[in-house]
């Protein structure tokens, strides 16, 4: 839409459903009816056509692994201490191990359950497609939440606590954004505003009377 109105000058409506969005993204299920007549039903946390591909138990919670190529197999096998699993027959191809599925997760979480998070990221990480599932209190210890600035703390009224809220996640080299205060109280802006606007005291004084406009710039005094 931005080239056509930069070649022609004219703009257009942009339509863009979520619902639709997501069918987009899930592609699979299109094809999987159209071509095979097939229904998509729940596979749990494994995927139909890559394996190993999913979550598997840590010591101390769940990581996700994905070798969608041979390669990346015997990346994990080597990592894993069993480099000879990566020239089996049974596991070597990806068809074969996806035929092995049950064994193929049984034989990587029997590794992965001996080892926290931070250990398998330490083995893993940059090697083999893996990423930690973190909670809430993993994301506030995690040190690129902290690095790209998307914990942010801000002053909670009434309180001396400061509260962490989302930082924004579009990180713009020319125009940053960033959270720099809290969000208002219910009024708290609003005589600064109309007097920006230059509305006479008398009017402001009267609209506050009547209840008209909300004078909550004493963040303190409200709950």
């Amino acid at each position: 839409a931005v080239r056509h109105a930069e070649r022609t000058g004219q703009g257009q409506f942009v339509d863009i459903s979520m619902l639709d969005g997501v069918l987009a993204l899930c592609e699979r299920i299109v094809h999987q009816h159209s071509y095979a007549g097939q229904v998509a039903r729940p596979e749990g946390n494994s995927h139909p056509l890559f394996c190993p591909f999913g979550m598997f138990r840590a010591a101390d919670g769940w990581v996700t692994i994905g070798c969608p190529t041979d390669g990346f197999w015997r990346d994990l096998t080597a990592a894993m201490g069993r480099p000879e699993l990566g020239s089996d027959v049974r596991y070597a191809r990806n068809e074969a191990r996806a035929a092995h599925s049950p064994d193929v997760v049984d034989l990587v979480e029997t590794w992965t359950r001996r080892h926290t998070k931070a250990q398998l990221a330490e083995r893993l990480g940059g090697k083999v497609p893996f990423g930690p599932v973190n909670d809430m209190a993993d994301i506030t210890e995690d040190e690129h939440f902290q690095v790209r600035r998307m914990l942010v703390s801000v002053p909670h009224p009434g309180t001396d606590r400061q509260v962490q809220i989302a930082g924004v996640p579009v990180h713009l080299s020319r125009t940053p954004g960033a959270v720099t205060r809290r969000a208002p109280l219910l009024g708290e802006h609003s005589v600064e505003i109309l007097r920006r606007f230059e509305v006479p005291d008398g009017i402001v004084d009267q609209a506050l009377r009547s209840g008209a406009v909300v004078d909550g710039r004493d963040a303190d005094r409200t709950p």
